[in-house]
């Protein structure tokens, strides 16, 4: 997460406390990172005293006016999406009623506009308001539209309609009209964007629109081929391709739990080590073990690391629990176990899946999309492509996260060392 000093803003770090459940432990830190997002937005005291009331009704709206302001730029949203399904699909009703169409838009883009305006003028930090991703799409989702009123003066108007299709983004709106309502957990947790697979996809999902929307842009105008009979055929190319993804899923899952399980046994393993060593001299099990776990959460976090120097750790410890059984005995076990479970897990860290087969599924997902492009027609392949792009190409990177156990390419998925880290820091 990225973060930003202003100086005028004091944010009170939430701690974690030691009866926290890893549940309460994240809540914790998800509260933490919304205080700390939206600090960096916060009103400003050298703001007038009317920017900041009209920054808060739009950022923050709390009162019966602004809220009923979000539900009518919600309504607005919708309105918008309906206009570009029937231009786009149902030409006839669109050409009949046009003008009403037209004035409807130009009202939309009207209200959209003076919200925009409002909301970047009344912002303490424009540069850093604008840079974030959702106004960023709210300015695509309405700069286009005057981008198609200029160009109707020099080109043909049929050729920049595809514009319009640009439109599509202001549904994402909705998704901040819904968070600034604060629906509930549900709400939460089916329109939560930031770091979710789907934002880090969102770059591939565009891509595949655009095209698409090139494409549909050609099939209107009979410059493109169309054959709604191969529908079927994608249609069971797509669900061997999920069949496929979700045997990899559930590998990768399996593996995850399975050193989850590991990790939970090495703490339980330590905590036990712990209390024998602190009898024999007190304070000298939390010394050794201690070390040892930060050793081992050190080589378990880096996905560079030469999991070979767990054996020195290995050593370190097991000379000190010598000195307390001269003849190997049930503190050895204890050794036994803790040796064996951090290899598993160190050595299942870089059990990665074969290049060759996760280069060849990822092609294959790729070019999936591509041939819905392609030859899905009309608003069935922008559907398509939408939800086939989600779905799948989600499912891949899921599994991608996964398989790396910590870290990953996109950072979402981490096994849970909770108790590992407690244990360390107490």
């Amino acid at each position: 997460m990225n973060t930003y000093f202003v100086p005028r803003i004091r944010v009170n770090i939430l701690h974690w406390k030691k009866d926290d459940t890893p549940l309460v432990a994240q809540e914790r830190l998800s509260q933490y990172e919304e205080v700390v997002l939206y600090s960096e937005l916060m009103p400003s005291k050298t703001q007038s005293p009317q920017a900041i009331a009209i920054h808060n009704f739009f950022e923050k709206p709390e009162s019966k006016a602004a809220k009923l302001t979000q539900f009518l730029i919600f309504v607005l949203i919708i309105l918008s999406l309906v206009n570009l399904v029937i231009e786009f699909r149902y030409t006839e009703i669109f050409d009949a009623h046009r003008g009403f169409f037209d004035y409807s838009e130009y009202v939309i883009l009207g209200a959209f506009t003076i919200e925009y305006v409002l909301r970047i003028a009344t912002a303490p930090n424009k540069l850093l308001w604008a840079r974030r991703p959702m106004n960023i799409v709210d300015f695509v989702a309405v700069f286009p539209a005057y981008l198609e009123l200029v160009l109707h003066a020099f080109a043909n108007t049929s050729s920049v309609r595809v514009l319009r299709l640009i439109r599509v983004l202001r549904f994402s709106r909705a998704l901040r009209a819904f968070k600034l309502f604060k629906f509930g957990s549900l709400f939460k947790k089916i329109l939560r964007y930031e770091d979710t697979i789907l934002q880090t996809i969102t770059p591939v999902i565009a891509m595949f629109i655009v095209g698409k929307s090139v494409i549909w842009i050609l099939e209107a105008n009979g410059l493109w081929i169309q054959d709604p009979s191969l529908g079927e055929l994608f249609a069971i190319i797509g669900f061997a391709l999920g069949i496929v993804l979700s045997q990899k899923i559930s590998v990768t899952y399996d593996k995850f739990l399975q050193i989850e399980e590991r990790v939970i046994q090495l703490y339980g393993t330590l905590r036990s080590l712990t209390l024998i060593l602190n009898k024999v001299e007190k304070g000298l099990g939390e010394k050794v073990c201690k070390q040892w776990a930060r050793d081992f959460l050190n080589l378990l976090k880096d996905p560079h690391a030469d999991n070979a120097l767990i054996q020195p750790a290995n050593d370190k410890l097991y000379d000190v629990m010598s000195t307390v059984e001269p003849v190997p005995g049930e503190i050895a076990m204890l050794h036994g176990d803790i040796c064996r479970d951090s290899a598993f897990c160190l050595s299942k860290k870089v059990r990665l899946t074969p290049r060759a087969y996760d280069t060849l599924l990822h092609q294959a997902t790729m070019l999936y999309f591509a041939m819905i492009v392609v030859f899905i027609p009309g608003f069935t392949g922008m559907i398509s492509v939408i939800l086939a792009s989600y779905t799948l190409y989600g499912m891949y990177n899921l599994t991608e996260d996964l398989d790396s156990i910590i870290g990953g390419e996109f950072n979402l998925i981490d096994i849970d060392l909770s108790e590992m880290e407690r244990f360390v820091e107490e």
